[in-house]
């Protein structure tokens, strides 16, 4: 059940790094434990490239991860993803898994 934050955790947003770049912006707006769920707010980093990696991802994921699709997968954890706190006091974040599609993104 997805669960809508209180009044203190939506401060907790974070910028989305790929490679060392700035690509957007995430906005919490609730939880299903592990999951985060975000709003996402691109950047100029984001581009179409980005964009389609992450759909395959996510592709791959609604297929159970078949070994013929975990090539974005792989490359998306090589490229390496962090999330810097926008918000003073906040601890820079190496997701395990983070999914970006359509304004929207989850990570845990």
């Amino acid at each position: 059940m997805l669960k809508k934050y209180e009044k203190a955790l939506p401060m907790a947003s974070w910028r989305v790094y790929v490679g060392g770049d700035p690509v957007g912006d995430l906005h919490p707006y609730g939880f299903d434990q592990p999951w985060i769920f975000c709003r996402f707010a691109p950047l100029p980093g984001w581009n179409s490239e980005l964009e389609s990696l992450f759909k395959a991802q996510s592709e791959a994921a609604e297929n159970r991860f078949p070994v013929d699709q975990m090539g974005p997968v792989k490359e998306i954890r090589d490229r390496g993803v962090q999330l810097h706190p926008l918000v003073e006091g906040g601890e820079m974040i190496i997701p395990l898994i983070i999914y970006v599609e359509n304004g929207e993104a989850r990570f845990r």
